[in-house]
């Protein structure tokens, strides 16, 4: 999710090289600022949180919840009211509806998360049939992360989309049944996405991965980077081999991305909201359907709304018409010390079901928003307010469609959102 500096004076091909391979800012602004001398919570600890007992319905709040969390990358449930936290280095723990605070799953040693990179465990999705005995997906959940090893001259790396399943013990997964459904080459150590989500209603998981700073390569159908794809899991035999490589249907959704670091998916209006992170000057919050496929966001031949010009003599960017615009886009160097911009989810929480607005935030500036059509059909954005703490990592969602957020802190706590 870095950023780079503007590109010298160069012939039209040195241009575009430089548009895509320059200097970048690369951990602090994904996984925030290394911090030393902060040590994992044990699975013994447990952490409350008390409320006043009157609260204001009325204010965005942001509650802290449990704690030690380190660099957490995704926070979700499996269909009741445990909440699941990834952490980037690979360990995925549960907060217990009484406080307590276990491992569910802890695949370090296959992940490499280093602080000089964008490397990471990235995501955990469940799949919808995961408590139902019946439903092909019984006992799976499904993971993204980067397994390999990068010494800064040779890059051994992929990115991993993988199957696990859940142990005899509900609160603890078998680490040994990992079956790989994607295993992709990279070659930088930047622009992974790593993005999961589930169609409830056909199984489908769509996940997102980033461009791996490879020149057009979002442009390409030949490759998923820098798009959002979807595969048919239900494919994929229960009995499969532990460590084997499952062969899968891989369908790509939505083309023309940089780092979508974190998309939700919208049953409800067959849609895809998808936070694409910015290069040399905006962020961008981009719709895409769940009906049609083949939408093109145009990277890396425009962002936001401008089309590079030293795209110019570049076959797959001769048509800037056809790309599609994103709802919102901002500025990341205004001033305004927003960096890069976090997807979260369409807002429908038990005691606002009809709320439908798409929750947004900034990492930098750890601001959190809402989007929505005003009266003339536009969209329009709305701060509705500070989360307090490290830099913003990811906005995950529980059972009841409540959204936390997850940031760059080693040993801190997650934040439940209240969006009046």
């Amino acid at each position: 999710m870095s950023k780079s500096s503007t590109a010298p004076a160069m012939s039209t091909p040195m241009r575009l090289m430089a548009l895509l391979i320059v200097p970048l800012l690369l951990l602090p602004l994904l996984f925030g600022r290394p911090a030393a001398g902060s040590a994992a919570a044990s699975d013994a600890t447990t952490n409350r949180v008390f409320l006043p007992v009157a609260l204001d319905r009325a204010t965005f709040r942001a509650s802290p919840l449990g704690s030690g969390f380190q660099q957490v990358t995704e926070i979700t449930d499996a269909g009741d009211d445990r909440l699941f936290i990834a952490e980037r280095a690979g360990v995925v723990k549960i907060l217990h509806p009484d406080g307590r605070i276990t491992t569910f799953l802890d695949i370090h040693q296959r992940v490499i998360s280093n602080d000089n990179s964008e490397y990471g465990f990235f995501d955990i999705a469940f799949h919808p049939g995961y408590k139902d005995p019946t439903s092909p997906g019984y006992g799976f959940f499904y993971v993204s992360y980067t397994t390999g090893k990068d010494d800064g001259v040779i890059i051994d790396v992929h990115f991993n989309v993988s199957r696990f399943r859940v142990s005899a013990d509900p609160d603890v997964a078998d680490p040994n049944s990992e079956v790989f459904l994607q295993h992709e080459k990279q070659s930088f150590n930047v622009h992974k996405g790593g993005g999961m989500e589930f169609d409830p209603r056909n199984n489908l998981l769509y996940f997102g991965m980033g461009d791996d700073r490879l020149l057009l390569i979002a442009q390409s159908d030949r490759s998923p980077k820098g798009k959002i794809s979807r595969l048919q899991v239900d494919s994929v035999p229960r009995d499969a081999a532990p460590r084997s490589v499952a062969t899968i249907s891989e369908e790509i959704w939505v083309f023309g991305l940089r780092n979508p670091w974190r998309f939700d998916l919208d049953p409800a209006t067959n849609a895809i909201f998808i936070g694409e992170v910015g290069d040399y000057l905006w962020e961008e919050v981009n719709l895409a359907p769940m009906t049609a496929r083949g939408y093109n966001f145009g990277w890396p031949c425009m962002e936001g709304g401008f089309v590079f010009p030293e795209t110019n003599e570049v076959p797959e960017c001769q048509t800037p018409w056809l790309f599609k615009r994103a709802i919102h886009e901002y500025p990341h160097k205004d001033g305004s010390g927003r960096c890069a911009v976090i997807g979260g989810h369409v807002n429908r929480p038990e005691y606002n079901p009809n709320d439908g607005r798409y929750i947004f935030g900034d990492m930098c500036s750890r601001e959190i928003f809402s989007l929505s059509r005003n009266a003339s059909g536009a969209w329009q954005r709305t701060l509705l307010g500070v989360v307090p703490g490290d830099l913003i990592n990811t906005i995950g969602e529980d059972r009841h469609g409540t959204q936390y957020v997850g940031t760059a802190a080693r040993g801190g706590p997650i934040w439940k959102l209240f969006i009046p």
